[in-house]
């Protein structure tokens, strides 16, 4: 019966894929207009002088993890799970003058969480979350930029209730040349028991118009885009797959500074519309700094715990 659930709710998600196809239409119309006003105004964006498409500004994806790590905040104990994730976000940008960019948006995301042990529950957990951003242009080769986004947990262990987690950052960006810019900048994940800041910071650079490398921590990444309907992606991302539970009062939080490994493929479909498939190793963890106590915990690279496979569609804009 399990298995049957399972595959019941693949097939849902895969379902909610497809429906995703006929938007391209209304994207164009609530996307291309601002993306437009963005590109007329003096703020400057990477120049097309790679291959390499836009950042998502829309994606929907199903992703499975073989072992997510969930881990007790008062025990310590730590349980793997197999993971079922469906998640959606989209992030709206609104020029404000020529120099400045607001951007707001949403995050929805399910997560299905089976055990191997009979004795273990299984579990699902709901999240919501809704986000603001801002850029400013300081000068012709300087960009700042800060982000909020604070989320909503609710999970069906037990009587637990919404448990509300914040992230947010602060960045500098500094384009040197046309191929090349540098980043500065932190990234804070805050909820009532742990807070962590991870650092970002590196540098961008354009080789040519088919190779990019990102070499900006904590999530650096060698880009391939052999033309512009192509596009592959090998290093790290943020990762689903680490979780804390506090069996006191029975909530959950999603642990954002930990991190994938994989290769994705992307395909232009229509339109703004691009196809992907991934896969990798999951719930790594990255350099971090616990906000409270100020103590350092260095990189876990135990690659031998989750493997992982997502497929999702995405609105990418030129």
């Amino acid at each position: 019966m399990l298995v049957d659930k399972q595959r019941l709710r693949l097939l849902v998600a895969l379902v909610l894929l497809l429906s995703f196809t006929p938007l391209p239409a209304l994207a164009q119309g609530l996307f291309a207009e601002t993306v437009d006003r963005l590109k007329s105004s003096d703020i400057e964006f990477q120049r097309r002088i790679s291959n390499a498409p836009a950042t998502p500004l829309a994606y929907l994806g199903v992703r499975r993890y073989g072992d997510a790590r969930v881990v007790d905040d008062r025990s310590g104990m730590t349980r793997d799970f197999a993971q079922t994730n469906l998640s959606a976000y989209a992030a709206l940008p609104v020029r404000v003058g020529q120099r400045d960019a607001f951007f707001a948006g949403g995050w929805l995301s399910q997560s299905r969480f089976s055990a191997d042990e009979p004795s273990v529950e299984d579990f699902n957990v709901n999240s919501v979350g809704f986000g603001a951003g801002w850029l400013r242009q300081l000068r012709p080769q300087w960009q700042a930029a800060a982000f909020i986004l604070p989320v909503g947990h609710y999970n069906s262990v037990g009587n637990s209730d919404w448990r509300l987690q914040t992230m947010g950052g602060a960045f500098v960006r500094y384009i040197q040349r046309d191929d090349l810019w540098w980043a500065f900048g932190m990234f804070a994940d805050t909820g009532p028991d742990k807070s962590y800041l991870l650092p970002y910071v590196g540098a961008s650079w354009v080789i040519n118009p088919r190779w990019t490398l990102s070499a900006v921590l904590p999530w650096p990444a060698l880009l391939y885009a052999p033309n512009k309907d192509w596009f592959f992606r090998f290093g790290a991302s943020p990762s689903g797959a680490n979780w804390t539970l506090n069996s006191g009062d029975e909530e959950v939080a999603v642990n954002l500074d930990s991190w994938n490994f994989g290769v994705t493929a992307e395909r232009h479909l229509a339109g703004p519309v691009w196809g992907a498939i991934e896969g990798g190793v999951g719930g790594l963890r990255g350099l971090r700094l616990d906000a409270r106590d100020a103590d350092v915990d260095t990189p876990d690279i135990n690659v031998d715990r989750s493997g992982y496979a997502a497929l999702s569609l995405r609105l990418r804009f030129r």
